[in-house]
């Protein structure tokens, strides 16, 4: 199905194919972008694999999603508001993988052959993009490299996620906010975001994070470490000023800074003529490795 509207393209296109006697549905979707100043991407996974890359066109959204229409149901909303553009994608478990109060239950769900949900969509690196990602269990990765982000938000779930950034992001991010659940998180280049503001929240799970980067803004950082446990690297063509705040049950390790005062440690070699990270690192009863690299 080809759709002008708005003087936009979108091209949608279903398949059918077959995989050890189950039915699955491919949907393909892409997005001409060429009359817009900026886009809002909400992408919300419920169960499943998911990629993100850039596409090689800078003003087009091209994407695959798969899946059995027994077990998931995508729901996939292109909209604009003047000079803005919004995409809304939305692929959901059905009703035998729940969520409750004390958890989630499986009820013998059979994540083999017969459940496939798959989203693979390469963005458009040629437009200011705000993109928010959720997720609830399974495997991501994400390349945001070549991107123009200017808010990133990205809420892990139960997923385990792969992130990076291999060269400067192309504008200012405003903002990087970052919740790991139970799974594993590892962010590599997340310096090259640019962002003047990066939160990170590690609940249960085990994240490495890893700061390095081209900076040509200050970060105002700030780390929230519960019960798991976060492999921090920073960079050193920075100046680092950290507060780390932690209990006896704890367990804290700093190296590459100098420790000022109580609870506080700076770069060993300061210059004015940098950026400056100045972050904020609460720890409850997790564990936080920080080294300067």
């Amino acid at each position: 199905m080809i759709i002008i509207k708005n003087n936009i393209l979108v091209l949608s296109l279903s398949l059918l194919f077959s995989q050890n006697d189950t039915t699955f549905i491919r949907d393909y979707y892409q997005y001409d972008l060429r009359d817009y100043g900026s886009i809002e991407i909400d992408l919300n996974f419920g169960l499943g694999e998911l990629e993100i890359g850039s596409y090689h066109k800078p003003k087009t959204i091209s994407g695959i999603i798969e899946y059995n229409p027994d077990h998931t149901e995508t729901d996939v909303d292109f909209s604009s508001s003047g000079n803005k553009a919004f995409l809304s994608i939305k692929g959901q478990s059905g009703d035998k993988f729940e969520c409750c109060d004390n958890g989630f239950t499986f009820n013998d769900f059979d994540l083999g052959d017969e459940f496939h949900n798959y989203m693979d969509f390469d963005l458009a690196k040629g437009i200011p993009t705000e993109l928010e990602l959720d997720f609830g269990l399974g495997e991501a990765n994400i390349n945001l490299t070549d991107l123009s982000l200017s808010y990133f938000e990205l809420d892990c779930g139960l997923s385990d996620v792969k992130l990076e950034m291999d060269r400067s992001n192309k504008i200012t991010c405003e903002r990087v906010s970052i919740s790991s659940g139970l799974g594993d998180f590892n962010g590599y280049g997340l310096g090259n975001l640019n962002s003047r503001k990066f939160n990170l929240d590690v609940g249960l799970g085990a994240a490495t994070v890893d700061l390095r980067g081209k900076f040509d803004e200050d970060m105002d950082l700030s780390i929230d470490v519960g019960l798991g446990a976060l492999e921090l690297i920073l960079p050193e063509n920075v100046n680092i000023k950290l507060r780390v705040d932690h209990s006896f049950l704890s367990s804290v390790d700093v190296d590459g800074l100098m420790s000022e005062e109580r609870n506080k440690y700076v770069s060993k070699h300061w210059d004015e003529n940098r950026p400056t990270i100045t972050g904020d690192i609460s720890v409850g009863i997790g564990s936080v490795d920080i080294e300067v690299d």
